[in-house]
């Protein structure tokens, strides 16, 4: 295929991607198929693109098969967009993935901003925003008390435990909370 009808083809998967996710991203069926789709066209096209996926089980609840392949086809659309920024060719993806993927981590957080945060992402389901906000209130209450550093600390490293169990975007996003135990 060349270069042109490939961008062209890539152009028109990333429309019908979006049209379909905005009208059945809740339907596990619909959400499987174009994720199978996704993959059988591109897996030999485009270098990791399947690198990293969440593993779907078959026996799991319908649901939770859904948010498995919502997440999927989050990462492949972000990669089929890469490639295309990247002039679809494989040449340099791997450092152009590399600069889009170092944002800056923001150091001067708050914990609502946090939960503000976590509370729209798509990414993850509904009862893991549920525990990340619990596990930031929880935080905040110790980062509040008036203790040295040092007691602050102990009392913070099983949230550090508990983070380092998190999708790396979900801990970039919580490990400046950190730092507040310094604050006063």
């Amino acid at each position: 295929m060349e270069n042109s009808d490939l961008s062209r083809k890539i152009d028109e998967d990333i429309d019908r991607t979006r049209k379909a996710w905005d009208a059945y991203s809740y339907d596990e069926e619909k959400m499987s198929a174009l994720f199978r789709y996704l993959i059988s066209t591109y897996k030999d096209k485009i270098d990791g693109f399947c690198h990293g996926l969440t593993v779907i089980q078959p026996y799991e609840d319908t649901a939770l098969q859904a948010e498995a392949y919502r997440k999927n086809i989050t990462k492949l659309l972000e990669r089929l967009q890469g490639f295309r920024q990247n002039g679809c060719q494989n040449e340099g993806l791997v450092d152009y993935y590399l600069k889009r993927e170092q944002n800056s981590v923001a150091m001067d957080v708050n914990f609502t901003q946090l939960r503000l945060e976590i509370g729209i992402m798509e990414s993850i389901s509904n009862h893991e925003k549920e525990e990340i906000i619990e596990k930031l209130e929880e935080m905040e209450e110790i980062c509040a008390k008036v203790l040295f550093k040092r007691q602050k600390w102990e009392l913070m490293r099983e949230y550090l435990v508990w983070l380092s169990g998190k999708d790396v975007e979900i801990a970039l996003k919580i490990l400046p909370a950190f730092f507040k135990i310094n604050n006063r």
